[in-house]
């Protein structure tokens, strides 16, 4: 479990990782807060379910500024560095995600970003191939009068 504190030692933000520089590279490359982080304290537990149970005490009962889940006084502003969207349902295994979040973040993307760009380049080469097939359709049309 680790703790955010900023430059006053005001606490900003509770969370647990395997690795906490991974994370803490992720939330430098999607949080608008993380410029604030003047310090880090990491505590190690045996499991991860002790972490976990760790980590909702501290978010309750220190309120840590940033988090949300847990938090008896939600932050309600805006965390993300591009804002906050709606999330979508998409069932993808923690250990994919946490090293795609990692890449992303490597690359100096969001992963809202990297899906945007996938999808629109989808959709390029889909629109490409209706132009394509409309106008072989035009051509044999052409050829047949």
């Amino acid at each position: 479990m680790y703790r955010l504190f900023d430059k006053r030692s005001r606490l900003l933000y509770v969370g647990i990782a395997f690795d906490p520089d991974t994370r803490w590279a992720q939330h430098a490359a999607v949080t608008r807060w993380w410029a604030e982080v003047a310090s880090k304290y990491v505590e190690w537990y045996e499991t991860r379910a002790e972490a976990e149970r760790a980590e909702v005490v501290a978010i309750r009962y220190e309120r840590p500024i940033y988090n949300k889940r847990d938090s008896p006084e939600p932050y309600k502003g805006p965390t993300a560095k591009r804002g906050l969207a709606l999330p979508r349902r998409i069932p993808i295994k923690d250990e994919i995600w946490e090293t795609y979040q990692m890449v992303c973040a490597e690359e100096g993307l969001t992963v809202d970003e990297d899906i945007t760009r996938h999808i629109k380049k989808q959709l390029r080469a889909h629109r490409a191939e209706e132009r394509r097939h409309k106008a072989e359709l035009r051509r044999l049309a052409s050829s047949d009068d």
